[in-house]
């Protein structure tokens, strides 16, 4: 199982349509919803979610990059699939590959 954490600035409902959004990428992409899990979090409580994988925006990027192992992707808009899709694909690709 993957674990994917959609972090914005607050968590709640921009965290939510976050999190819709990348699980439609992933279903879109044949990806089996059985390999991944997306779970909303906010910049505050990140640090205590341990995904694989965080999606976020370019402004919440660079903290989350200081955390040991992690894994960042950022977008400029959370709410486009085709600019979420162009970047959590490949790296999905790559952690599934790995485990």
């Amino acid at each position: 199982m993957i674990r994917i954490a959609a972090i914005c600035g607050m968590g709640l409902g921009s965290g939510l349509l976050v999190k819709m959004g990348v699980e439609r990428v992933l279903k879109r992409n044949g990806f089996d919803e059985r390999e991944f899990t997306v779970e909303v979090g906010d910049i505050s409580t990140a640090r205590s979610i341990k995904p694989d994988l965080f999606v976020t925006s370019t402004e919440f990027g660079p903290r989350l990059k200081e955390l040991p192992d992690s894994t960042v992707i950022e977008v400029h808009n959370l709410f486009d699939e085709k600019e979420i899709e162009a970047v959590l694909v490949p790296v999905y690709k790559g952690i599934l590959a790995a485990k």
